[in-house]
């Protein structure tokens, strides 16, 4: 090993022990974690989140009912007659929050209600998400036990924060002195206190609840399907309210349909006294919760969908991206295809609808976790461009808002399949892995878990398992490229039969590096091996091994699948919980085993298959990749168990394809081989060469040799013309010939034929 590889392998084994021994001791407490002061994060919250969470605040501190709000926002006005009719505004009518629900969480039928969406009359926002057609997180506590059938809630009620979808007016002319850009280049300037004197706090007075003409708050609704042109029933929910300043009458009107993974809201704008300009602040959601924390490494994301040349461009950035100080992530020059945020499998974005009049969209942080970056609440808010309303003509703007998993079927009706692909840490992606995820390794897992569901009906089963299909998936996929892996393990083999010679090589020549290098292409030529050949192979499988990796780590139909003693396949298998509280140093409270079995096979193959070391340098970095492995096994230990199930199949059959390897080889005839011709190297016009080292030397047609092995051929008729190297040949065949000599059996005396 040279010095520069010794440089560089110390430094990385430095840089792995100091990150682990930093780890081991903030995981046993001789070391606490840095934590990031609270005033900083709060500085941060307060710019990015640009007038209510300060405004709302004050508003609880300064007026004691929602009638009184109301009424203090409307002694703001400049003019007495303002206040003439702020006076004769009639008192908001309190309505119970349980009447204030669209659809539901319990009607798990084909063509029920995919989600049950709860209200606040404060705000008149959305509190909480509940889909019927998923299920909770497992109870981790208790992974064996029967888990009671609960909806998944895709958005969480957090009463002191400002509820998803809320919104705020101003006019536009006051609204230029808080624009981004002035604030991004003045941070100092308090852009909470420029809102609330110009902003109407629409996010936190009571809004009324409009009936209709029977008195109910639901309303139910009808609408043609688009394909079939069936009705199809709904239900929706109006709220009301009249801004001050400026005097605009706002309603939102929110509808859900059956068997849709996304409600509707539709903001109008009316100005029944003069012309003006407005522009408004609608809220993203917030509140989407984490799947896993204890072992997920995709925690809260936020998107931005950009409509570009080429498509829809999707732009993503981690919670603890967002709340770092100084950070900042809008989109204000592209037009917004859609915003939203994302935990590993769910998601909730906001879809404008027809001319979105959208100035900026711009991430803020709903709730800081200084010792958790990562598990912070954060949203967005979208900023509209100058609305002209009038006595006769108002304005409206309409969104969609869906709320489900991520996969191609649910996605593709709002043009949101990009959201499928595997995005993080793409910085570092494979080419191709993503999209053969996308295109070819999620489909085909679908495909097989399919087939797995009709074999399990002639048994009298109703459902296939996912475990299975994994399997199936590996063993496909290793089949199809069978001949690349075969091809891979036999230039291994062939690298590992000339261990010795190369071992001879470097002791003979170990003070002449030139000559060593030398000799050494020169028996490779001579035995036709390709040191590079089964790297070609490797490349080309990379990105299928990858893409089906990305695939399986994003595949919302692991969870909650069952396999053996797993009980969710998008979680590690925790065969069995430690009986101390608070588990062990880097494995937590549970034992999982399928990371260990991992690298089991992998030290297998290792101690099968490398060839032996000719070297104490090679010596000593195989003993360093053993190290590396069992480092290995504590690194991926929270891996999802389906991986580790892929991960298994995939080593089995990469052992039984090495081990099976020289049954199915075949030695070829003697007659032919290279290097007859004591003055001309191999495959260049020798006895028996055929022209190409042998091949076709029987009288068969010969095969044309690829670009590479012309390169290769071209590269070692340059190193022939040394005479060294014919010397080599001349000694070799020598040898060669005396070794077969020796090992001919000698006549026995007898009678002769």
């Amino acid at each position: 090993m040279s010095n520069e590889k010794r440089l560089v392998l110390f430094m990385m084994l430095t840089f792995l022990s100091f990150l682990a021994i930093q780890y081991v001791m903030e995981a046993t407490g001789l070391a606490p974690p840095p934590q990031k002061p609270q005033p900083k994060v709060q500085a941060k919250i307060d710019p990015a989140k640009p007038d209510l969470a300060v405004a709302a605040k004050e508003a609880a501190a300064g007026e004691k009912t929602p009638a009184k709000e109301e009424k203090g926002t409307g002694e703001a006005k400049p003019t007495g007659a303002g206040e003439t009719k702020k006076a004769e505004k009639p008192q908001v009518v309190p309505v119970p929050s349980k009447e204030m629900v669209l659809g539901s969480a319990d009607d798990r039928a084909a063509g029920g209600y995919h989600l049950e969406v709860r209200f606040k009359q404060q705000g008149a926002g959305v509190t909480s998400i509940k889909s019927s057609q998923f299920e909770a997180e497992l109870d981790t506590a208790n992974p064996r036990r029967k888990q009671l059938r609960r909806p998944l809630e895709l958005l969480i009620d957090k009463p002191k924060t400002i509820p998803s979808f809320g919104l705020t007016v101003r006019p536009a002319k006051a609204a230029k002195s808080a624009e981004p850009e002035e604030l991004r280049e003045n941070p100092e300037v308090d852009d909470a206190a420029t809102s609330r004197a110009t902003e109407s706090p629409l996010a936190e007075i009571l809004w009324e609840v409009v009936r209709d003409d029977k008195g109910r708050v639901i309303r139910p609704i009808t609408k043609k399907h688009p394909l079939t042109k069936a009705n199809v029933d709904g239900q929706e929910i109006l709220f009301r309210t009249t801004a001050d300043d400026p005097t605009v009458t706002v309603t939102k009107r929110f509808r859900l349909f059956k068997g849709e993974d996304a409600f509707s809201l539709t903001t109008d704008f009316e100005s029944p006294d003069k012309e003006q300009e407005i522009v408004y602040q609608l809220f993203g959601p917030h509140g989407i919760p984490i799947e896993g924390d204890w072992y997920t490494s995709t925690f809260r994301d936020i998107f931005f969908g950009q409509k570009g040349a080429k498509g829809t461009n999707i732009e993503t950035r981690a919670a603890q991206d967002i709340t770092k100080e100084g950070s900042r992530f809008d989109n204000t020059t592209l037009p917004l295809a859609f915003a939203g945020i994302e935990n590993q499998y769910f998601t909730i974005f906001v879809k404008p609808e027809g001319e979105p009049r959208i100035g900026a969209t711009v991430a803020t942080v709903i709730e800081a976790k200084p010792d958790a970056l990562q598990k912070a609440d954060i949203s967005f808010e979208i900023l509209s461009n100058p609305i002209s309303i009038g006595p006769n003509h108002p304005a409206s703007q309409s969104y969609t808002i869906y709320a489900g998993p991520k996969t191609q079927e649910a996605l593709t009706p709002y043009g949101a399949e990009g959201l499928v692909a595997y995005r993080k840490y793409q910085w570092f992606g494979i080419p191709g892995a993503s999209s053969m995820a996308r295109y070819v390794i999620a489909p085909l897992l679908d495909h097989i878990y399919a087939l797995t569901k009709q074999v399990a009906g002639f048994f009298g089963g109703k459902k296939g398992n996912y475990g299975i299909a994994i399997i199936l998936l590996t063993l496909l996929v290793r089949m199809i490229m069978f001949p690349l892996g075969r091809k891979q393990a036999l230039a291994a083999k062939k690298m590992q039969d000339l261990q010795p010679l190369l071992k001879e090589i470097q002791e003979k020549y170990k003070d002449d590096k030139e000559r060593q290098t030398k000799e050494t292409f020169a028996l490779y030529k001579r035995h036709g091996v390709n040191p590079v050949g089964g790297c070609l192979p490797a490349l080309i499988q990379l990105p299928i091994f990858v893409g089906l990796w990305q695939a399986l780590n994003n595949s919302v139909h692991l969870r909650h699948a069952s396999f053996l003693y797993i009980q969710n396949l998008a979680a590690p298998d925790m065969l069995f919980k430690f009986p101390f509280a608070g588990g062990l140093p880097l494995l937590g409270e549970y034992f999982n085993l399928l990371p260990f079995l991992v690298v089991s096979l992998m030290l297998v193959q290792t101690k099968l298959f490398a060839p032996p070391a000719t070297t104490p340098e090679a010596e000593m970095q195989q003993k360093m990749m053993k190290y590396m492995m069992i480092f290995m096994a504590f690194m991926f230990y929270k891996v999802p168990s389906g991986l580790g199930i892929y991960f298994i199949t995939s080593s089995l059959w990469q052992i039984s394809e090495r081990l099976l390897l020289p049954k199915v080889t075949h030695t070829k005839p003697e007659t032919g081989q290279p290097g007859d011709d004591k003055n001309l190297p191999p495959g260049k016009g020798g006895p028996g060469g055929g022209g190409g080292g042998g091949r076709g030397g029987n009288g068969g047609p010969v095969k044309p040799p690829g670009k590479l092995a012309q390169l290769w051929d071209k590269v070692m008729t340059e190193a022939s013309k040394d005479p060294t190297y014919r010397k080599l040949v001349t000694e070799k065949d020598r040898l060669e010939k005396d070794q077969k000599e020796k090992g001919k059996p000698r006549p026995k005396p007898g009678r002769r034929r």
